[in-house]
């Protein structure tokens, strides 16, 4: 039975059954949650790592509760899509155009005053063009700080002293956002999507409401080569990998992840 859990940064604390439960609530009532969390911890050794932990918890969902599987496992899913950003600008590129924004195009050079720029995104908004520095990471406890808001702005000034008309620059990461960069991008008024942030309309709502799923969901039905061979072919959502699919671009190999991933899109 779990007494120990050693954490990402190597402390070990006491194992706190609800904090666990309070994790497992954001994709299953409190009955389903309680009864997976008591098989869980009479299984498992008295100590175990998070990752160890985390790894237990989703296998077990996926048998019971593939839907809340996908939700539960989103956060390590998107940090699975690495580890280069590229992937990452590609999906947030198909999550602005499930919501509606238009001549969106990935990997744009333009010509600044001082330098060459090359801009993750770029899109018509509300007010006219827009564009995105994407910060891709792929390991836990790494925020994305005012550094990074500090040269997206100056981005935004150096290509408008071209003449550029960019009405805006936004900061798009797939980890957590620093206070400090949150503050300086609402003075400049930049637009910022983080983990969790805006509250309520952070990235993983994004990600929910649009039903763009990262094709790494999938990790538990399909080994990690298979999963890139995916993103080779620029298949990184599932609805990439189900339009593939019966489109005939991926080999019957992938058939019962198929089959699967139709079911998910359905429900989740």
């Amino acid at each position: 039975m779990i007494k120990w859990v050693i954490k990402r940064d190597g402390r070990t604390e006491i194992f706190s059954k609800e904090k666990l439960l309070k994790s497992l609530l954001c994709c299953l009532d409190v009955q389903n949650a309680t009864m997976l969390i008591d098989q869980i911890i009479n299984e498992m050794p008295e100590t175990i790592r998070t990752e160890e932990l985390f790894f237990k918890v989703r296998s077990e969902m996926w048998k019971k509760f593939p839907e809340a599987a996908v939700k539960f496992g989103l956060r390590e899913d998107m940090m699975k899509l690495g580890p280069a950003g590229y992937n990452f600008e590609d999906f947030y590129a198909k999550i602005l155009i499930d919501v509606g924004v238009k001549n969106v195009k990935v990997r744009q050079t333009y010509s600044g005053k001082c330098a060459l720029h090359e801009l993750d995104i770029v899109y018509t908004g509300k007010n006219g063009k827009e564009f995105v520095e994407m910060k891709y990471h792929n390991q836990f406890g790494i925020y994305t700080g005012l550094k990074e808001a500090l040269y997206t702005y100056m981005r935004f000034i150096d290509l408008n002293d071209a003449d550029n008309d960019f009405t805006k620059a936004n900061l798009v990461t797939n980890t957590k956002i620093s206070e400090e960069a949150i503050k300086f991008s609402n003075c400049k008024n930049m637009g910022v999507v983080a983990w969790k942030y805006p509250p309520n309309n952070g990235l993983e709502t994004l990600i929910e409401r649009t039903g763009s799923y990262p094709v790494t969901s999938l990790i538990n039905l399909l080994d990690e080569d298979m999963i890139k061979q995916l993103m080779n072919l620029k298949i990184i959502t599932l609805k990439d990998f189900v339009i593939a699919y019966n489109t005939n671009a991926i080999s019957q190999k992938y058939e019962e992840a198929y089959k699967i991933a139709v079911r998910l899109l359905s429900k989740l």
